[in-house]
């Protein structure tokens, strides 16, 4: 993410390097948004997680105990014409210097909306309403409605994946292994997208 120097901290581009093993490889791609357009950026969507009073509430609860709020990395997904912004929340205990983080929440921002739950999936629902993964549908009685069951099994695998790749990075986040953890941020980025792409289909 781009955002301009002083003024308002709106969005200003958006950038991705291509990982794929191919022709395309280390390819960048600028995505360079309208100046009349108002999309908060990193910053403004962390002020606006902490600003909001559910949020705020939690976090200072699980930061009483003896217990520290560790905020993972902020991503920045564009999907469904917008961004889509993803972080996890980890809390660790302050009296024991060996302990590792553990996920506790997961926030998630879209527009002006903004999810807060234990889970991905929990989070993702709050912002785009309905339940995400659900796969228990009635049976199909219509020749137009054959693709729902597959579409839904799409979705709740995508989200199992990137929940996987949560509990990846943070197990690699708790060994000190970076590049372990950068490749579960990937995994991570990817799943999200594909998650989104199954519910608006």
């Amino acid at each position: 993410p781009f955002v301009p120097r002083g003024g308002r901290e709106n969005l200003s581009a958006f950038a991705v390097v291509n990982s794929d093993p191919g022709d395309d490889y280390g390819k960048f791609t600028v995505l360079q948004l309208q100046r009349s357009t108002n999309i908060a950026g990193p910053s403004q969507v962390a002020s606006n997680f902490e600003a909001n009073p559910t949020v705020a509430l939690s976090l200072s609860l699980l930061r009483q105990g003896g217990s520290d709020v560790v905020l993972g990395n902020l991503l920045t997904l564009p999907v469904g014409g917008g961004l889509l912004y993803v972080q996890p929340v980890y809390v660790r205990a302050t009296a024991n210097t060996a302990a590792y983080p553990l996920l506790q929440k997961v926030l998630v921002s879209f527009g002006e909306k903004i999810g807060f739950d234990d889970t991905l999936q929990g989070a993702l629902d709050q912002v785009f309403g309905g339940n995400s993964g659900s796969i228990n549908l009635p049976p199909a009685t219509g020749a137009g409605s054959g693709n729902s069951s597959g579409e839904n099994n799409d979705l709740a695998s995508a989200l199992a994946s990137a929940q996987a790749a949560l509990a990846d990075a943070q197990a690699a986040l708790a060994k000190g292994d970076f590049a372990a953890y950068g490749k579960a941020q990937d995994r991570l980025k990817a799943a999200i997208a594909a998650a989104v792409a199954a519910q608006n289909r």
